[in-house]
This record gives structure tokens, sequence and C-alpha cells, in this order.
């Protein structure tokens, strides 16, 4: 109703604004899309480095500290 009152000049004013919003807001989606697929494709190439990088488990002295144990873990079942 309080619309009804406000010159052409200010509902142009207004409908650009709401616009220019809205097209930024398109503009972020976008980005964020961009930003969340490069994230996984980041994650993707490290968990490969990591397989690769693993080696043999038989080459280690038993007293020795290692990142990956002979018994897997709830982490490592979850890649």
């Amino acid at each position: 109703m309080h619309e009804a009152n406000l010159p052409q000049w200010e509902r142009q004013m207004i409908d650009d604004a709401i616009g220019e919003a809205e097209t930024r807001l398109e503009e972020e989606k976008a980005g964020a899309a961009r930003r969340a697929l490069q994230l996984a494709r980041e994650q993707g190439y490290h968990r490969l480095a990591v397989a690769i990088d693993r080696g043999d488990p038989t080459d280690h002295n038993p007293a020795q500290l290692r990142l990956w144990g002979s018994e897997p873990t709830l982490f490592d079942e979850a890649g």
C-alpha cells in the first residue's frame, strides 16, 4: 500500500536495487560452487598422494613409530 504513493523514479530505483542484489547473489552462488569444486579436487589429489605414498607395510621395524599401523582403524575405512 505504501508503494502506491511512491513516484515512478523511486519505484524504478527500488527495482534496480533489487535486480542488482539478485545479480550479486547469483554471482556469489557461482563463485561458491567453483570454490567447492576446487576444494573437492584438492581433497581428491591429497587422498591419491597419500595412497601412493603409503608404502609397503612390511618394510618397517616393529619398534618404529608409524603413520599407518598394520591394524585398520575407523578412519582408514572412511575413505
